[in-house]
């Protein structure tokens, strides 16, 4: 049986970690076009650990063949915020973990959120952990690694304090509510260079993906529900502003969208962001 689940951090990483993501294929015959994996755009640094088989990523959405040409993933790799939908593909079984930091987090533990930098204490973590075949201690490994670690770089940077969520509308407002209490510049133009500093994203776009993480919320507690009515309740200004918004993050429009996650293997990670929420 394939394995396609989320973990959440302990309460002292909340504020570090979004959630982490687990694909185990191993022991499942999937057909080529099954070992596809679709993923939205997201704010996120993704941090990977590959501990089985091989993945091929695009950074857009490309056909098969494309991506059978791409090169594989390095069995340790940082992924930065990517504004448009990727993909992957696996040769044959895979066994990954990524986990999902915040943007502001990363860059104080060491990381570069606008480039594949990995904080050397977290490659350490991870390099002792390669091997493993289940997933619980790796997890448990690398959140007791890693807690001392995000305590003194937040105790270092002053910054303020935040419980932590496993929803980026939570994050953003945390950063809104940040920026606004910062005694550097009040202005509209200071005020989106400090978001922009954090995040690498625009407070818009920051907006647009609590958006989508409202839908997907929307979706999964009814399939059967309208556009329309997710459109409104997901807080767009109407259907068709809501299909331009999805489009670009997912790369397909909401109808087309609502098909695949239901029927298609390949979808298994909206699925799953979904049921988180």
């Amino acid at each position: 049986m394939v394995t396609s689940r989320l973990l959440f951090p302990p309460p002292e990483l909340a504020s570090c970690m979004a959630f982490a993501i687990v694909r185990d294929t191993r022991g499942v015959q999937l057909s080529a076009k099954d070992r596809l994996n679709y993923f939205p755009a997201s704010p996120l640094v993704a941090f990977t650990i590959v501990f089985q088989g091989q993945l091929r990523v695009s950074r857009d959405i490309c056909d098969l063949a494309t991506l059978r040409t791409m090169d594989v993933l390095p069995k340790i790799s940082v992924t930065p915020p990517q504004p448009l939908p990727t993909q992957s593909w696996s040769d044959g079984p895979i066994h990954v973990l990524t986990i999902g930091f915040y943007t502001d987090a990363w860059a104080q533990l060491g990381g570069d959120i606008a480039a594949n930098t990995l904080p050397e204490q977290l490659h350490k973590a991870a390099s002792q952990v390669l091997e493993a075949e289940q997933i619980e201690p790796v997890w448990e490994t690398l959140c007791t690694s890693l807690g001392p670690i995000w305590a003194k770089a937040r105790a270092a940077n002053q910054t303020p304090h935040w419980a932590g969520s496993h929803k980026i509308a939570d994050w953003t407002r945390h950063l809104l509510v940040r920026a606004a209490l910062s005694n550097v510049g009040q202005s509209a133009r200071s005020f989106e260079r400090r978001m922009k500093r954090w995040t690498g994203q625009s407070q818009q776009a920051l907006k647009g993906y609590a958006q989508m993480e409202n839908l997907l919320a929307l979706r999964s507690k009814d399939p059967d529900i309208g556009l329309a009515s997710i459109a409104a309740d997901a807080q767009f200004s109407d259907q068709s502003h809501m299909g331009r918004a999805v489009k670009k993050v997912t790369g397909f429009p909401p109808g087309r969208l609502n098909q695949l996650i239901e029927t298609d293997e390949p979808f298994w990670c909206y699925r799953l962001l979904g049921d988180k929420l």
